[in-house]
């Protein structure tokens, strides 16, 4: 279903006769649609299919059955409410499966983290399937907050029209979806002045991306980071230091447990996460489950960092990014943090390819900042090698109009691989 507001009145007309939901995000494939349908064991579909200048969709020949009477509508605490399907970056989307209590949770934190954030007005920048969205919508209501929906595929002039046109006080996306806003040429015809913070979130954002959007729209912003599976983790907050939400993704939100498994002597290793909102697991997939999730608790998101003296999280990257460049580890962040700092680069992804010599090299897919001025290859990389170790810097660097770009804004590294 496309963004509308018969979303939220179906999502929150099922869940209030006790059905669990799962939404289906519009940017799926036939594919990934057919798998959520059949993993799910769906037993209605709510499409809006016959919208006027709707795109064609599969239309699932059977569905599982149904019980002939509706669920009893007084759920208990553990019962779940909503599945929320990943993105589907590392193969098919999984389902994140969120229970009364976990919903509840997320709602009490939000609260406690920005308790004056009421009759605010925000926009609705991604899918209505998100996370963002499906596990916070009881924070909305209790904050009275106005949601503006981009009825329409996202793009950065339609963002910038909407926040001008309904004055959107707080606004808050993948970090590539601000960096393609300011690369807008449009930019400066539109007044942003009702603009009062903004919360970046769901992807890696280099510091000076970060420091490139608090100078251009002079707000306030938030650095937040956590998972489909997670819903809340760690977050700036509003009166930090710039170079704190610049460098970190802050501190550990209320009720959240954080922990750094086997750090080096960097004091980089494995970031895991647990809490009450977290999901309690993948739906009809206990294999899945049992790899995120370990025997403490806590959720393994894949992600590197470490803790510093502030209790802020500085992440490194990916486990499964890292590639070994003749014997040495490479994490691509810390190479696409160096290249977005070139004047020249607008938006940059770092991959490891195969070498017979090396193992693996490193190249990096570079979108200038302006097109016709590129970068070479040749200055891209005397820029990395001066700030960082030399087997950092990327063997091949290509230049290109565009990136892929995943469902939900995210470069598409796999994509990039291909």
């Amino acid at each position: 279903m496309e963004p509308s507001f018969w979303y939220p009145i179906a999502y929150i007309g099922a869940a209030r006769l006790g059905c669990v939901t799962a939404g289906i995000n519009p940017r799926f494939g036939t594919r990934e649609i057919e798998h959520i349908l059949s993993s799910s064991e769906a037993t209605a579909l709510v499409s809006d299919l016959d919208a006027p200048g709707s795109t064609p969709r599969v239309v699932p020949s059977e569905l599982g059955e149904a019980d002939p009477e509706p669920p009893d509508a007084e759920a208990a605490p553990s019962d779940p409410v909503t599945i929320v399907y990943t993105s589907g970056t590392t193969g098919l989307p999984k389902g994140a499966t969120f229970t009364v209590s976990a919903l509840d949770a997320v709602r009490r934190i939000e609260s406690a983290l920005e308790p004056s954030l009421e009759l605010t007005s925000g926009l609705q920048a991604t899918p209505m399937t998100h996370m963002g969205y499906m596990t916070k919508i009881a924070s909305h209501i209790e904050r009275r907050a106005k949601i503006v929906l981009m009825t329409d595929r996202w793009t950065a002039r339609s963002a910038l029209e909407l926040i001008a046109q309904e004055r959107i006080t707080h606004i808050g996306g993948v970090p590539t979806q601000l960096a393609l806003m300011m690369m807008e040429p449009s930019f400066g015809d539109f007044d942003l002045s009702s603009i009062t913070s903004i919360l970046i979130g769901g992807a890696p954002a280099s510091p000076d991306l970060v420091r490139q959007i608090r100078e251009t729209f002079g707000v306030p912003v938030q650095h937040r980071y956590s998972s489909t599976e997670l819903a809340l983790c760690c977050s700036t907050r509003l009166g930090d230091p710039d170079v704190t939400v610049a460098e970190s993704v802050g501190r550990a939100l209320p009720e959240v447990e954080l922990r750094i498994l086997e750090p080096n002597k960097d004091g980089i290793g494995e970031v895991v996460a647990r809490s009450p909102a977290m999901m309690r697991g993948y739906w009809n997939d206990p294999d899945a489950t049992s790899e995120a999730i370990d025997a403490d608790g806590y959720f393994h998101p894949g992600d590197l960092g470490r803790i510093d003296e502030d209790g802020n999280l500085r992440l490194a990257g990916r486990t499964k990014e890292m590639y070994i460049r003749g014997g040495y580890n490479v994490y691509p962040v810390e190479v696409e943090n160096v290249l977005r700092e070139h004047p020249k680069v607008a938006l940059v992804g770092v991959i490891g390819v195969p070498d017979e010599v090396l193992g693996e090299r490193g190249k990096a897919f570079v979108v200038p900042a302006d097109p016709a001025d590129p970068p070479t290859a040749e200055e891209l990389k005397a820029f990395v090698a001066d700030r960082i170790a030399d087997y950092k810097t990327p063997d091949v660097v290509e230049i290109r109009g565009e990136l892929p770009l995943t469902s939900m804004f995210k470069v598409d590294k796999s994509a990039l691989k291909t």
